[in-house]
């Protein structure tokens, strides 16, 4: 049987892969979009709560972070927190501003107008108010209501004349294109079962389809193949049922994430290229980031009921670039996130104590709040994903291994926050008792295919598009030359939709 063709084959189908999916099939193009992952039904399979347990396939190296990922159709979206930052104008530029980092091959003003195209499509909530934004427009819903605990918590950094603004957030604040608003029932990271939440099945998904996108779930890309040229051809997939099929097609773009995109790089071996696809500079796989991560609980007087609401709250950014006198050139976003629910499960994610110390903290349950601290993290050539020299997969293939560890200037960042979180809740009325914890990984991998002008230094150019073989463009987080010290997933996103566009108008033009 003949391969099928298509004008462009999406690998990998969260933030990055719909958006691309919906905005080349809505041009016209025939698209076929591959996700190794399941497709969920949000009103059935999340009341289960076992909707994530999906085996990622990753090996970790000894001592490494871990970070984490959800394969499914719609990606680690389904099951994110809906925090949606736009970067800071001068995360593109940390090695021009700072002395550290690496500039990014492209500004700001190049990305705002996609920032706002996916802010819009997806009905992003928030207000234009954050002082260390670059300007912009209003969003298209309002900011969502500011809970009490976020009232404490902004009381507390104004009282320390610091800025607190409302957290943006891809989760509806009113009705918006026939989906309801929010009920505010914290369930957002075990996937959403209202549909006010705006990750990619409630949005780009339904879209690409209704534009006529093949989606096929449960379907696993084994390689990017290659003609003699060094151009892409199509790609080598599993289906279903195990069978190994071929699709065909002179574009591919990949978004199967940071965590996986290397490896599958790497083993897309051809003529022209011998060592694996991006592999010239040496850089795939290299420079693996996370945020520098963590969260902070502390009491207050009266009941906040911190377990309920949105995990976004209020936001206080004055750290982003940086703090007089500390030992780290950038610096980091404070937000009220949600508190783990229900009770039982707050006690088993957080607690070590017993007896009459457990039951003291159990009953201030609902005077708590939790604040997430997210810092940029500084990339290392030596924190990598590779091929692991000795473990398979189920199809043959070296399974993905994950190597990453946190510097001193990391930490560092870390206890400023912390220290920080602590003045700004006390300031607020907050009682004595704290507790804090640093993460052993991220939700948020980003960097092992960098982007950048230089095909000696970077995989991908400024268009996301693969220096040393044509046709593949990468619209991940792997892409990322720095972190910045926000949520990826508008960026993601916006370099998609600034990638499709180009795809688009150069098949135009």
């Amino acid at each position: 049987m003949a391969a099928e063709r298509f004008d462009a084959i999406v690998v990998g189908l969260g933030g990055g892969g719909s958006v691309v999916a919906e905005a080349l099939s809505g041009a016209g193009w025939k698209v076929l979009a591959l996700e190794e992952g399941p497709w969920y039904n949000p009103f059935r399979d999340f009341r289960e709560g076992r909707a994530r347990r999906v085996p990622i396939g990753l090996v970790y190296a000894k001592d490494s972070l871990r970070p984490m990922m959800v394969k499914a159709v719609g990606g680690s979206m389904v099951f994110y927190a809906g925090v949606f930052f736009r970067l800071h104008e001068n995360d593109f530029r940390t090695r021009s501003r700072f002395g550290c980092g690496t500039d990014w091959p492209i500004a700001y003003r190049e990305l705002a107008p996609f920032y706002e195209k996916v802010e819009n499509f997806t009905g992003a909530s928030g207000s234009p108010v954050n002082i260390f934004e670059a300007p912009r427009g209003p969003y298209p819903n309002p900011a969502h209501p500011v809970s009490k605990g976020s009232r404490y918590f902004a009381r507390g950094a104004r009282a320390l004349g610091l800025h607190p603004a409302p957290t943006p957030m891809s989760i509806l604040s009113r009705p918006f294109r026939g989906r309801p608003s929010c009920t505010y029932c914290a369930k957002c990271g075990e996937g959403c079962m209202v549909g006010d939440k705006s990750s990619p099945e409630m949005t780009y998904i339904p879209a690409a389809i209704k534009h006529g996108a093949q989606i096929r779930s449960g379907h696993r890309a084994l390689a990017i193949e290659t003609g003699r040229s060094g151009r892409v051809t199509g790609v080598l997939y599993r289906d279903k049922e195990g069978f190994r099929e071929k699709a065909e097609s002179e574009c591919v773009v990949l978004c199967g994430s940071a965590l996986l995109d290397p490896a599958l790089l790497l083993r897309s071996r051809g003529p022209a290229h011998p060592r694996g696809l991006g592999a010239h500079s040496g850089m795939v796989g290299r420079n693996l980031m996370t945020h520098v991560g963590g969260r902070y609980l502390v009491r207050f007087p009266e009941v906040v009921n911190g377990f309920m609401g949105i995990s976004g709250g209020v936001n206080v950014q004055d750290f982003y670039d940086g703090a007089p006198g500390a030992d780290f050139r950038r610096g980091y976003t404070l937000y009220v996130s949600l508190l783990p629910g229900p009770p039982a499960t707050f006690a088993d994610w957080y607690l070590e104590s017993w007896g009459a110390e457990l039951t003291e903290v159990m009953q201030s349950y609902n005077r708590m709040i939790r604040l997430a601290v997210l810092g940029e993290d500084q990339a290392d050539p030596e924190n990598r994903v590779s091929e692991d020299p000795e473990l398979k997969d189920e199809d043959g293939f070296p399974r993905p291994r994950v190597f990453y560890r946190r510097s001193e200037y990391e930490r560092n960042m870390f206890r400023h926050a912390v220290e920080s979180a602590r003045k700004i809740c006390r300031a607020g009325g907050a009682d004595d008792w704290e507790f804090y914890y640093q993460d052993d990984g991220s939700a948020h991998a980003m960097g092992p295919c960098r982007m950048g002008d230089d095909p000696d230094t970077s995989v991908v150019d400024r268009w996301c598009a693969c220096h040393d073989v044509p046709g593949l463009y990468i619209c991940d987080s792997s892409i990322f030359p720095t972190s910045g010290a926000v949520n990826p997933a508008l960026t993601v996103m916006a370099l998609a939709a600034r990638t499709a566009d180009y795809l688009i108008r150069g098949r135009q033009g």
